[in-house]
């Protein structure tokens, strides 16, 4: 697991916490395929290689090296592909569309691969119809780890093999052909068992590691990032800022005279607070590069990217005016409190840092509530 809570950014409230765990644990499936796409090269290239040496005096030599080209050609645009892949951002939109890719690219290879066997089956030469079903056994043996990571992929891959590889055995007659023929069911029963066994295993390990990253990253009362998520997230976009020369803005509040709230309500008041606060914030934090996060007990942040004066200014705006609708409710014996604001941007460079950031941004907030609450500062732009 490899995976921050910058790559899946904040939970969704609208989305429900297993329906949303389950999404994350497709992604990580395919994201252990597509990483692999290399050994899925090498080992297509291979067993390629295998067949067509053992099969080259046997079939038709340029119909054999038309099938190689294919299988060659398609497994280094797989590669090219899934290289690409791997190197993204982890986007849970993208999950349908690269698991729909990745069903069509593994049934393409079972495509390719269960040609071979109506390619170049020898009839009534057991030596070379023997080496063939040997080499097509071993690839979709070979293949039971790594797709069972998909809960789809092994049936897929092994099906345009296995129907075309029996029928041609069965076809054949031979004592040998028949005999493999009726054991290659049940070799691909037990495969398939196991397939679904190690996707079963691997599924139940990628969830617990999910439900304990989540722990550790979410705050539990609000739902959103914590501290840790927010600092791992502020120092990764601060250097990836640095190397676009790209501002980078940090905005941070706190709620005005929460202490007084506490005191007077109770914590149960303050902990509706906080919650609503948190969901202002987690709905302003709208592009899938920002985060919100509770950074403190009443203190929370947005780490905007890419953004300038005018969109940072929306972000607050949207802020404001979710809170002045809280505020308007009058069901409740208190008034929603105010917020304070302070934000920095910069263009990260080698001569500052990140904790620099936040302290001015941090130091514009304290000017804020000097200046009387309920308002927003800039930082110092030195």
């Amino acid at each position: 697991m490899t995976s921050t809570c910058s790559d899946r950014h904040a939970p969704d409230p609208e989305m429900g916490s297993q329906r949303q765990l389950e999404l994350l644990a497709r992604a990580e499936h395919l994201r252990v395929f597509f990483n692999h796409s290399l050994m899925v090269l090498l080992a297509n290239l291979a067993g390629g290689a295998a067949l067509a040496a053992g099969l080259w005096s046997a079939v038709p030599r340029q119909q054999l090296s038309a099938w190689l080209a294919i299988l060659v050609l398609f497994n280094l645009a797989r590669w090219v592909k899934g290289r690409q892949i791997a190197q993204q951002r982890l986007d849970r939109s993208l999950v349908e569309q690269q698991d729909r890719l990745l069903l069509f690219a593994t049934l393409t290879s079972g495509l390719i691969w269960g040609s071979a066997a109506v390619l170049f089956y020898v009839p009534g030469q057991p030596a070379y119809s023997m080496y063939l079903a040997l080499i097509l056994v071993a690839m979709t043996a070979a293949a039971t780890a790594l797709l069972s990571f998909h809960r789809l992929a092994y049936p897929v891959f092994v099906t345009p093999i296995v129907l075309p590889l029996g029928l041609q055995l069965i076809a054949d007659q031979g004592p040998s052909s028949t005999a493999v023929a009726l054991v290659i069911p049940l070799y691909y029963s037990l495969l398939l068992i196991l397939s679904r066994q190690i996707y079963r295993f691997s599924h139940e390990a990628i969830l617990t590691s999910l439900i304990r990253e989540r722990h550790a990253l979410i705050d539990h009362l609000t739902g959103i990032p914590n501290r840790r998520a927010f600092e791992e997230f502020l120092e990764k976009e601060w250097i990836r800022s640095m190397r676009s020369r790209r501002p980078l803005t940090l905005i941070v509040s706190d709620i005005d005279d929460f202490k007084d709230y506490n005191d007077r309500y109770g914590h149960t008041v303050g902990d509706a607070i906080l919650r609503s606060v948190a969901s202002l914030f987690h709905v302003a934090a709208r592009r899938r590069t920002d985060l919100a996060a509770r950074i403190g007990g009443d203190e929370f942040a947005i780490v905007v990217p890419e953004t300038d004066r005018a969109g940072v200014a929306a972000i607050i705006a949207s802020i404001e005016s979710g809170r002045a609708r809280l505020a308007q409710d009058t069901s409740k014996p208190w008034s929603f409190p105010t917020l304070s604001f302070g934000f920095c941007t910069v263009t990260p460079s080698d001569s500052a840092s990140v904790f620099a950031l936040y302290e001015a941004a941090d130091a514009a907030l304290y000017e804020a509530k000097s200046a009387g609450r309920d308002g927003t500062a800039a930082c110092d732009p030195q």
